[in-house]
């Protein structure tokens, strides 16, 4: 598969859930690099160093959760313009709108089944230029839709 896309940053405590990623990403596309980072503060710390194409984000995880470091992502001159794709087991009406407000371009349930995970990475990588991300809140539809 042909993607602008060249590293992928994956933001996940579970250590399981980011070696599952990691061998579904390598049937959709092994030249992909994946930075794995377990909690947001470990996220900042490898963004020091490197600056992924797009970030995966699950929102529920220990030291700093999902919405603080896309809130820190998004305050970051630096940093504010990579794509964010909430990537989470469960998501809210009331998360849903946060983080689109905070700046994440889409969000995704976390598949479960390995086959479902390979979908869902082509489904990114081919939507994944930014300029082909359609931010949910702007799509006056959905926003009428959501209720905290």
């Amino acid at each position: 598969m042909e993607t602008y896309i060249k590293s992928i940053m994956l933001v996940d405590d579970d250590l399981d859930d980011q070696k599952f990623f990691d061998e579904a990403l390598k049937v959709v596309n092994k030249s992909i690099r994946l930075y794995a980072a377990k909690d947001g503060i470990d996220a900042i710390e490898q963004l020091n160093v490197v600056t992924p194409d797009i970030i995966l984000l699950d929102l529920n995880m220990p030291r700093m959760n999902g919405v603080e470091f896309l809130q820190e992502l998004k305050n970051s001159n630096r940093f504010r313009e990579i794509p964010v794709v909430i990537y989470s087991s469960f998501l809210s009406t009331c998360d849903k709108v946060e983080v689109m407000a905070l700046g994440a371009k889409q969000f995704v349930r976390k598949p479960i089944a390995f086959g479902e995970t390979v979908h869902t990475i082509r489904q990114i990588l081919e939507s994944g230029k930014p300029e082909f991300m359609t931010p949910f809140l702007k799509q006056p539809e959905n926003v009428m839709n959501l209720k905290c």
